[in-house]
């Protein structure tokens, strides 16, 4: 199902609805749900782990020499690889897959095109249908042209599509360190960092919100672009983390720096680099 509104309708305002859908209750949509590609701006509906791993599985099936063929919407998985996503399953195989499949198929996107005024709700799928021995996806055609516009040659190509990351704060970690990856030493907060990560309601100690959420962020990170290095560490005030660092290298000079330490730095606070300028 999908549903337009263009910017020259007089009985309802398109920006305001715009507003509505992309920034629900007037707050930003979380890192996590944003979708941004050639003009378009999106907020998709919240996915769960394994939701996330099976749709960007299927995505993964349009792309044929790194694009997506628009001509074709249906695409097929064996059941094989589509339980192996799933990992362990429930006694009740069957009654799992059907409620999987029953929520996936609900799941959608909100986009609005910066070009035209344009606002459509389209859900990911069109169906998703079962035959002997695969799991058939048929993509909107929305969809498929949204992940057409996606420029192979843009840094940020996979990650704009915001759904391959299969962790739950990876996301909104990669946000927070891209958007200041030209700064130098960017220090925040651990009261600002919990809050960009949406984890101000918890009681998260530094030690779990480093192991728990940064690292293993910042691995997925490293996982799936070759061109970003990444160093942090933690800021004192006495014997008490007041703050985290990072500092954030891309292009060729993550490069050179991956080639010598392939895995992301967590730096003790003696190896906290000095601020630029």
């Amino acid at each position: 199902m999908e549903i337009s509104l263009r910017r020259n309708l007089t009985d309802l305002s398109a920006d305001r609805l715009a507003a509505a859908a992309l920034r629900p209750g007037g707050q930003e949509a979380r890192p996590n749900q944003l979708l941004r590609a050639a003009g378009l701006t999106g907020r998709r509906d919240p996915l769960t782990e394994l939701q996330q791993k099976i749709l960007t599985a299927a995505i993964a099936l349009t792309c044929t020499n790194g694009r997506p063929d628009q001509t074709r919407t249906v695409y097929g998985m064996k059941i094989g690889d589509f339980l192996a996503l799933c990992g362990t399953v429930a006694d009740d195989l069957y009654a799992f897959v059907a409620n999987e499949t029953e929520k996936l198929v609900k799941k959608g996107v909100w986009l609005y095109d910066e070009r035209t005024g344009e606002l459509t709700r389209t859900q990911w799928f069109q169906s998703i249908g079962f035959n002997d021995g695969e799991i058939v996806f048929r993509f909107s055609a929305t969809v498929l042209a949204l992940i057409a516009a996606i420029e192979p040659g843009d840094t940020e190509h996979q990650l704009v599509k915001g759904i391959q990351y299969k962790g739950k704060h990876t996301r909104a970690v990669f946000e927070i360190i891209w958007a200041r990856r030209a700064a130098g030493v960017v220090e925040y907060s651990i009261s600002e960092l919990m809050q960009l990560l949406a984890l101000e309601h918890t009681r998260y100690s530094y030690g779990q919100l480093r192991l728990r959420v940064l690292e293993p962020s910042i691995q997925e990170i490293y996982d799936w672009d070759g061109e970003i290095a990444v160093r942090f560490g933690p800021t004192f005030s006495g014997r008490r983390v007041e703050g985290v660092w990072f500092e954030v290298k891309t292009g060729d000079e993550a490069r050179e720096i991956r080639k010598k330490e392939p895995q992301f730095r967590f730096a003790p606070p003696e190896e906290r680099p000095g601020r630029d300028g």
